[in-house]
């Protein structure tokens, strides 16, 4: 089975110095994303060596309470 990467992020840290970022990395779209739209993102630090990412995460939709409480509604 092939690995599922949609939903996930990585960040490595990056050693060149100067004007640019000290971490970047990949966001793996989990659905299509439209401009403006808001989604949740996490970061969880790693202890990285080599090449592993210095830090993991997942995105998803935003967490809406008012559509879970929705789910309560079940007909079963």
């Amino acid at each position: 089975m092939e690995y599922d990467n949609r939903g996930k992020v990585s960040l490595w840290k990056n050693d060149k110095g100067g004007s640019g970022p000290i971490l970047s990395g990949k966001v793996v779209a989990h659905r299509d994303i439209k401009e403006g739209e808001t989604i949740d993102i996490a970061l969880w630090k790693r202890d990285a060596s080599g090449n592993q990412p210095v830090m993991t995460g997942k995105i998803q939709d935003v967490y809406n309470s008012s559509a879970a409480a929705d789910d309560d509604d079940l007909p079963f």
